[in-house]
């Protein structure tokens, strides 16, 4: 897991959605509501300030940005992805080099999230 701290209480997950599409090519899908956990393709209302970021299918090469606000400040967890199971052993290391790495460069250099 990697986290990034923004030094205000106020960033929604509607700007961190808009920073994403705006700095990801168009081959990444940017699902906002959506965990990584269930099932991708199920929106869920208990997941407002999860966005899912990934590309084909969403199901192999994916990571998710969880939004949490506390006293002052906005925390950004990012979670790689895998197969339940585990399978393959390197799927999560290559999400996590791959579009864990990528997603967290485009947050970082976003203007709005500053």
């Amino acid at each position: 897991m990697s986290t990034m701290t923004i030094p205000r209480a106020d960033v929604t997950s509607e700007q961190v959605s808009d920073a994403l599409r705006h700095g990801l090519s168009a081959r990444y899908h940017v699902l906002p509501g959506r965990g990584i956990i269930e099932n991708p393709d199920v929106r869920g209302a208990d997941h407002l300030d999860t966005i899912l970021v990934g590309t084909g299918s969403n199901r192999l090469f994916r990571t998710e940005v969880v939004i949490t606000r506390r006293s002052g400040r906005t925390v950004i967890a990012l979670h790689p992805g895998g197969l339940p199971g585990g399978w393959p052993g390197g799927l999560k290391l290559l999400n996590r080099l791959w579009i864990t790495r990528t997603t967290r460069r485009v947050l970082q250099a976003a203007p709005g999230l500053r």
